[in-house]
């Protein structure tokens, strides 16, 4: 047997294809040449990210299209892998424009990457379609059709949005987002898949909330030291409202999925993530970890672990005030009166009805609401949404957007309380609870701020794909009804 025989006959014991491993090295070739003849254009930061960035995901995508599993398998990891990148797309690329100069369509270097990213997962998302065209019914049917239609008037809305190119780019995102999770849904016909699904948002949010906390930490606050930011000045100064709802709703992630194979790794991260969710300070994202905390555990009639779970948050709370600058944070608002008008956000939603009623069915387009400040001169705060998912969307797409919206929140709700009251599965029945409990957390810190109904970030995607989630939880336990029904009756 030959050295080269012998190195395929190793690669093929442990299901790694030739082509796998010709991919893995061109791409590796191709780093190479670009590293060496690239000149000036890989010293931009921005380039250089964009393509290690780009490497790296259609590396991952050639590799999992490449190892040997059975049909079924693969598609789930390209499909999952797809799913995963649009997830965190929006904190690879981080960055911040002004409302001023997207409004006339000059946007960001970084937002062009970030579309290049969105590109990729579109091509790997046609190839998936060309080779499995059936994965494309039933968009129009069943509970998800509500999705699907939300999305397509959110496009529609586009034409006569304030900023046409804007809207238009997240609208793309957003439909693409509906198209993947679509593609999700159809790899959920068993438990293993809703738990890969799950654990692909679980890694998502991993990244999603340590990559700020990150830049927090090694990063200067640019604030520090004067009296802007005397208000926000808190031990994770990036982003701190984020950090904690999307800390929290790891946390309850973690307690979903951890009792199938109580993997260790999990009770790691929920600590990292409660952790977090406390010392970021965002008010919001403590409240909804807390009450998502209890109702997960109350749903399982789990007295003694709901009174330790907020024993534990209580405690948490009280170290960070004496031991952050949590307690300095918390001074200050009380100080500024900050609580009675909740930061500001009592006063943007009385400003913003008015301007609702002027396009109360149709909307001002999707995601106009970026532009409210520059469109109504006499606006006396420049926030970037409503900071309240119904009115964002009121806003944006008016009467039939929110009731599009309304109706897909609905059947969540309808489909996850089913299961968690009558599924004959004690397995299914939990990852029911842990979805509904999810639901809720993304629920209370979306009447905060605009979490769904406007811009497809991270807790919009999610709660997209909690539609599918509910929908095949519900379907299972149904079929396990009716199979331990006939088992019942043959006996």
């Amino acid at each position: 047997m030959t050295a080269t025989t012998q190195i395929q006959s190793a690669l093929s014991r442990r299901g790694i294809k030739a082509t796998t491993l010709a991919i893995g090295v061109s791409f590796v070739l191709a780093a190479m040449v670009l590293l060496r003849f690239a000149g000036d254009f890989l010293i931009e930061p921005d380039y250089m990210t964009l393509m290690l960035v780009a490497l790296f995901f259609c590396g991952v995508l050639a590799f999992a299209a490449g190892y040997s599993r059975d049909r079924v398998q693969r598609n789930r990891w390209i499909i999952l892998i797809l799913w995963w990148g649009l997830l965190v797309s929006q904190e690879v690329f981080n960055y911040h424009s002004d409302v001023t100069s997207v409004s006339a369509s000059d946007f960001a270097p970084e937002a062009f990457t970030e579309i290049i990213l969105w590109v990729i997962v579109s091509c790997g998302v046609f190839v998936t379609l060309l080779k499995s065209p059936q994965y494309l019914r039933g968009m129009f049917e069943g509970d998800y059709k509500w999705v699907t239609w939300l999305a397509l008037y959110s496009i529609v809305s586009c034409a006569y949005a304030p900023s046409v190119a804007f809207s238009l780019a997240w609208a793309f995102k957003l439909g693409l987002v509906v198209l993947v999770v679509h593609l999700c849904s159809r790899e959920m016909s068993e438990v293993a898949g809703i738990r890969a699904f799950l654990a692909a948002i679980l890694w998502g949010l991993v990244l999603l909330v340590l990559l700020p906390t990150v830049r927090s930490i090694f990063e200067p606050d640019p604030l520090a030291g004067s009296t802007q930011g005397a208000l926000e000045f808190r031990f994770l100064h990036e982003a701190p409202t984020e950090i904690s709802a999307l800390a929290g709703l790891l946390l309850i992630l973690c307690l979903t999925l951890y009792p199938a194979k109580k993997q260790k790794y999990l009770i790691a991260i929920a600590a990292v993530s409660f952790v977090l969710m406390i010392i970021a300070g965002g008010k919001t994202g403590i409240g909804a970890g807390f009450l998502s905390g209890i109702l997960f555990y109350a749903l399982q009639r789990r007295v003694k672990a709901a009174l330790g779970f907020t024993a534990v948050i209580t405690l948490g709370i009280m170290l960070a005030i004496l031991f952050t600058p949590l307690g300095q944070y918390a001074a200050n608002y009380m100080k500024l009166g900050e609580a009675a008008s909740l930061t500001g956000r009592t006063e943007i939603w009385t400003s913003s009805w008015p301007l609702i009623l002027n396009s109360p069915i149709l909307g001002h387009g999707f995601y106009s609401s970026r532009f409210r400040t520059l469109m109504y001169s006499g606006e006396s705060f420049s926030a970037i949404h409503l900071h309240n998912s119904f009115l964002e969307t009121a806003y944006n797409n008016g009467v039939l957007g929110l009731g599009l919206l309304l109706m897909m929140l609905f059947v969540i709700v309808r489909n996850l309380w089913r299961t968690a009251r009558g599924s004959a599965s004690n397995e299914v029945r939990y990852l029911a609870i842990g979805c509904l409990a999810a639901f809720v957390n993304l629920f209370i810190n979306g009447m905060f701020n605009a979490n769904f109904g406007g811009r497809p970030f991270a807790p919009y995607m999610i709660m997209i794909g909690m539609v599918v989630v509910s929908s095949q939880l519900w379907r299972i336990a149904q079929m396990q009804s009716a199979r331990q029904l006939a088992l019942s009756t043959v006996r």
